[in-house]
């Protein structure tokens, strides 16, 4: 099916993508999907403005809409100023994406149509998702990364949007949360795969014959990880019973395989001390 037909049968569908200082790979990605949509936002976290970037695109077409904070204000920020302005045009449902994400034009095609036939059968679905790797659950989900999603911007209005306290990590999994605990549900499609790369997780063979995934994050994302991991926890404590295995699984992979060790463990330990005392929002 052309992009045309596609475009001719479907929902409507806005888009937005968070940028931090983009390259041209990103523009690469960004055309791997812009065709599907009426109009997307590309919102940037950068100090910088990277309208230049965007420059064959927007020449070519006037759906796309750069939205520069000039400041990095955190991916839940971003992703709310894109949905607000998709539900200001009338849209009743849009395309998350990282600016790392990208789909090949057939899958693309597929999780279109796919998510057609699947909103009418289950009405009560707020979020339609593909698969990013193997391990992903198929099927309905109780969480999923915010990239790639399809989203219902009812349901996002009715439990308030992403929390821009949390500033990133787990802004994902707490939209999934309060998702859930409003009736609604969360579906990942089997059939249907984009291409996503998260930082620079790797496996490393750990009390053999047992493997560890370590993230290798830098010192600022584990503080983040660690504080919102803890918060959720609190708000969300149906959801999060896995949530200690993943803390003691964090630790154990700063300490035998990344660099940066006690930087990664101080981070970590200001993590948990800023969720002790509430103090949320960008690290300061």
């Amino acid at each position: 099916m052309s992009i045309e037909q596609v475009n001719a049968l479907q929902t409507p569908l806005a888009g937005v993508v968070v940028w931090f200082n983009p390259t041209v790979k990103e523009v690469e990605n960004i055309k791997s999907y812009v065709g599907f949509l009426q109009n997307l936002y590309v919102v940037d976290n950068s100090a910088d403005n990277n309208a230049s970037l965007l420059a064959e695109l927007t020449s070519q077409s006037d759906k796309i809409h750069y939205l520069p904070n000039l400041d990095n204000l955190g991916i839940a920020t971003a992703l709310n100023r894109g949905c607000k302005m998709a539900r200001e045009n009338g849209y009743q449902w849009i395309l998350t994406m990282d600016q790392d994400s990208s789909f090949s034009r057939e899958e693309m095609s597929e999780f279109i149509a796919s998510f057609e036939s699947k909103k009418v059968e289950d009405p009560s679905i707020a979020v339609f998702t593909p698969l990013t790797n193997d391990f992903q659950p198929k099927g309905y989900a109780d969480r999923v990364i915010t990239s790639g999603n399809l989203l219902s911007l009812e349901a996002y209005d009715k439990i308030g949007g992403f929390d821009d306290t949390l500033f990133i990590d787990e802004v994902d999994h707490d939209l999934c949360y309060k998702l859930t605990d409003n009736g609604y549900k969360i579906f990942s499609f089997s059939h249907i795969y984009m291409q996503h790369k998260i930082g620079d997780g790797r496996i490393h063979k750990f009390l053999f014959p047992r493997q560890l995934y370590v993230m290798h994050h830098g010192a600022v994302r584990k503080y983040y990880i660690v504080r919102n991991r803890f918060v959720l926890r609190d708000r969300f404590p149906d959801f999060t019973n896995d949530y200690t295995k993943f803390n003691i699984q964090l630790l154990l992979g700063v300490i035998f395989f990344e660099e940066q060790k006690l930087l990664k463990l101080r981070y970590m330990l200001k993590g948990y001390r800023d969720y002790k005392n509430n103090r949320l929002g960008k690290m300061r």
